[in-house]
């Protein structure tokens, strides 16, 4: 039974991160006139308060801190909004399990590239990469000081190929696209194993039926998605394009001009296995645009 979803959630901790986010989810909840919510995490264990501190105030502190910091966010974003369309909950839990649990009933969740966690390693924190792997919808990852919505001069890249994670990403792109007046550039990437083996292929088949037929079915690919894309949105202006290289690096240069990018992933993994599919992986650590990553059952 499908699940009946409304509003945009974003988690929130005051960082420099969270902030882009929460500007990026309020823009994006005025354009589909979604209501926002906010969620803020109050991990501090009170009973590990230094000695001569007893648990009930430090309890309250906790409690004060992350009372500001959701009246900061609200401050922050009422005004584009209107009060009635946000709200913000204070989860005692991790961050990652609050938005998890948050995201079974939204369109979308939307969370910065780092937040002020010590655990967070590499490009993407902790918290993101957790939220993105094992959302409820799809998930939204915001990079960078002024990230770009999707504008006219700004267009939707979404990757597809035939699996039911990228049919559900063409569906959203398109309706974002459509929502923010962009274009969509709706792209399918051919994987080689090295330039050698092409190499090699083009020179003993003479570039005929071997490669021909792969070209074939990679366009074949991009036009039926680029075909639905403009049953759905006649007016959308749809570019379909078959490129060739690494998917998650030809697909995150493209963002370095998009508004938003748009990849499916592979079913959602356990927490001790691979969580994201390897290009929805590539995308979301060095695309500089923010990126959106679908499951099939989202």
């Amino acid at each position: 039974m499908s699940v009946e979803r409304s509003g945009i959630v974003v988690g929130y901790d005051g960082s420099p991160g969270a902030q882009v986010a929460l500007d990026w989810a309020a823009e994006a909840a005025r354009r589909h006139g979604e209501p926002l919510l906010v969620v803020h995490a109050l991990e501090a264990n009170p009973g590990s308060a230094s000695p001569g501190f007893s648990a009930m105030p430090a309890t309250a502190r906790f409690a004060q801190g992350a009372r500001t910091v959701v009246d900061e966010a609200l401050a922050r974003v009422a005004p584009r909004l209107g009060q009635e369309q946000v709200s913000a909950q204070v989860v005692q839990t991790s961050a990652s399990a609050g938005l998890v649990d948050a995201s079974e009933k939204a369109v979308m969740v939307v969370t910065g590239c780092r937040g002020r966690s010590r655990l967070a390693a590499g490009l993407l924190g902790s918290v993101s990469y957790a939220v993105t792997a094992h959302a409820q919808c799809p998930a939204v990852v915001v990079r960078g000081e002024q990230p770009g919505q999707p504008d006219p001069a700004h267009k939707v890249v979404v990757g597809v190929d035939d699996s039911g994670a990228s049919e559900r990403a063409l569906d959203l792109a398109a309706g974002m696209a459509a929502a923010a007046g962009a274009s969509l550039h709706v792209v399918t990437v051919g994987s080689l194993a090295s330039p050698e083996s092409w190499a090699y292929v083009e020179t003993s088949a003479a570039g005929s039926k071997h490669t021909h037929a792969a070209a074939e079915e990679l366009e074949q690919t991009t036009e039926r998605a680029a075909a639905r894309a403009r049953r759905v949105h006649p007016d959308l202006p749809v570019e379909a394009e078959v490129l060739f290289g690494h998917p998650g690096l030809v697909l995150a240069e493209l963002a370095q001009q998009a508004g938003l990018l748009v990849v499916g992933s592979r079913g959602r993994g356990g927490f001790t296995g691979l969580l994201l599919g390897s290009v929805s992986h590539r995308v979301v650590h060095e695309a500089s645009c923010a990126v959106m990553v679908v499951h099939a059952d989202d």
